[in-house]
């Protein structure tokens, strides 16, 4: 009989789902659930849910369970697991790797749910590649860098591409307090906002980057309009990071990544064009689906328990 597998347990928490499973060593990701977050007890409430959580699977994994990844949305210092502030899930301040291994007895890591997919992604779609940028386009934008197969981190601070400052964004406000930022017109919501805005309608429910994209493909100008908006902050933001950080590859995910057909051949094609001294990388798109979050948590388990930094 075949020895059982070994196995992390893997947990990318949401504000309002959870998902949890195994993942191997080699980022197999195996039994994976989703469950409600658990909200009611605030934030101390769901640490120790999740330690019961994250428990439970360890004593029912089917083979040896070594310890635990998680991915957290916000701002996570990985170094000290801790989440510095993350609001979706109401913490602050909070040491969550310590609380998981005093609930659970097991050792394991914490990190950003943007850079654990950015983890999964290059070391699972692109192994030898070393120098990795993944930008998963959603109802915001983030990043994902690995530069010289180190994934950077800074303290919890990196990747924060989404508010950067692009032409084609003039003078929009975003959440954050900024004004033209690149994803109040590239993301999925900002897409859908600016062919809102062309058409004298409020963006909701029924009208979001999906539906643009369709209107796109059909001929609509102003849809057509509003993803070349997009074409063009995404082109200067992305040869802005092919400057800086040398990128060989760059993956695109996330939401707005199905309508890639429309944006993706234009800002490659323009990157190349301008590009003089730089590395022209190449552009894929993402292919682990909704579950690179959570493959991502698991490596970041398994470097723990092997001693290799990612910071």
């Amino acid at each position: 009989m075949a020895d059982s597998p070994e196995c992390v347990v893997a947990v990318d928490l949401g504000g309002t789902l959870t998902k949890i499973g195994y993942v191997g060593e080699d980022g197999t990701a195996t039994a994976v659930r989703r469950l409600d977050t658990y909200r009611a007890g605030g934030a101390d409430g769901l640490a120790d849910w999740l330690g019961d959580r994250i428990a439970e699977a360890a004593a029912a994994a089917p083979g040896p369970c070594h310890g635990f990844g998680i991915a957290v949305p916000g701002i996570i210092d990985a170094a000290s697991g801790t989440v510095r502030a993350a609001p979706n899930v109401g913490w602050t301040e909070m040491p969550i790797r310590d609380r998981l291994h005093d609930r659970t007895g097991l050792s394991g890591a914490v990190g950003h749910d943007v850079r654990a997919g950015g983890l999964a992604e290059g070391r699972l779609g692109c192994p030898d590649a070393q120098n990795v940028f993944f930008l998963p386009i959603g109802t915001g934008i983030a990043a994902a860098m690995i530069v010289d197969g180190r994934l950077l981190e800074a303290g919890g601070y990196a990747g924060e591409i989404g508010h950067t400052r692009v032409r084609a964004a003039g003078e929009t406000p975003c959440a954050c307090g900024q004004i033209g930022c690149l994803e109040t017109v590239a993301s999925a919501a900002g897409v859908a906002r600016g062919y809102a805005a062309a058409r004298g309608v409020e963006a909701g429910s029924n009208l979001d980057a999906r539906a643009v994209a369709e209107a796109a493909r059909a001929g609509d100008p102003d849809a057509l309009a509003a993803f070349a908006v997009a074409t063009d902050a995404l082109t200067e933001s992305l040869l802005l990071s092919t400057t800086l950080l040398g990128s060989e590859v760059i993956i695109i995910g996330g939401g707005l990544s199905g309508a890639a057909d429309l944006f993706l051949p234009e800002v490659e094609r323009r990157i190349a064009a301008t590009a003089t001294f730089q590395r022209v990388p190449e552009f894929r798109l993402a292919t682990l689906g909704a579950d690179a979050g959570l493959i991502g948590a698991g490596l970041l388990g398994w470097a723990e328990l092997r001693g290799v930094d990612h910071d």
